[in-house]
């Protein structure tokens, strides 16, 4: 059933107010930072919320809401145990903003043909640790774009805007670091317990399809930059290409080959 567009509006507006308290009042109390972000929770939740009263979606569009509604979640959590992950918010709200305004125009497609329905509780434990992952690697993405920007600054001596609401590169670094081995513990479990549903629903222990393919290439790359992290320290531009590697293919692997199936196709 496609969603009422005033509540899809609703939803994406309410996003507005954290991200221009972060650029105008960066100085803002943390009492009002958390406000605002609960009201970005608020117009997350809105309408996925409303599609699992009824039913669990398997559009695109659902799909990027959920994701949405999971990284805001994920953020509260890191922002409660680091107050500095607040400054994030700068760089986060706009691709969120993005991604919401995305889901908007995918909305007519998620139709009741794309409803999922399963028996097992498992399936559902399996489809959240992939959501989980992804919003794992989506703020380690943000977090590395930041630490590439202040030091792409550092380096040229230069200190926009920007820049300079972002925290600072060894907080990023070590956060970072930490979101990596969250994402790479929970895709490796996720990993595993699709290849048993897969086993007791086929037969087949292992089917070489393009969402395993891109889920297992995103496994080697985190443990790539993890080895590398711990061996020789590298950070800035190289960390950059390799997490944003590892997000695309998740990207590929979860909303990409939703978005084929339900559209190209």
């Amino acid at each position: 059933m496609t969603m009422s567009l005033s509540i899809n509006m609703l939803s994406v507006v309410l996003f507005f107010p954290a991200f221009m308290l972060s650029y105008l009042r960066p100085q803002s109390t943390y009492g009002l930072k958390w406000l605002f972000l609960f009201i970005a929770f608020l117009g997350a939740a809105l309408t996925p919320l409303s599609v699992l009263l009824s039913h669990w979606g398997g559009g695109v569009a659902f799909s990027l809401r959920i994701t949405v509604l999971v990284i805001l979640i994920l953020f509260g959590i890191i922002c409660s145990r680091y107050p500095f992950f607040h400054r994030l918010s700068i760089l986060l709200f706009p691709y969120l903003i993005l991604v919401n305004i995305g889901a908007v125009s995918l909305d007519a497609l998620d139709n009741t043909s794309y409803v999922f329905y399963s028996s097992s509780n498992w399936i559902f434990a399996h489809i959240i640790s992939g959501i989980l992952t992804y919003a794992s690697i989506t703020l380690a993405a943000i977090v590395s774009f930041s630490v590439y920007l202040s030091q792409k600054n550092l380096k040229n001596k230069q200190r926009n805007q920007i820049t300079a609401l972002l925290p600072a590169i060894n907080e990023c670094n070590d956060i970072q670091t930490k979101l990596l081995i969250f994402a790479e513990a929970i895709l490796v479990c996720g990993f595993i317990s699709g290849l048993s549903l897969q086993y007791f629903s086929t037969g087949a222990i292992f089917i070489f399809d393009h969402k395993t393919v891109f889920t297992i290439l995103a496994m080697v790359v985190i443990a790539i930059i993890l080895f590398l992290q711990e061996r020789t320290g590298v950070r800035g531009k190289t960390a950059v290409r390799f997490i944003m590697l590892a997000y695309l293919l998740l990207t590929l692997a979860y909303p990409g080959v939703k978005f084929v199936a339900q559209i190209v196709i």
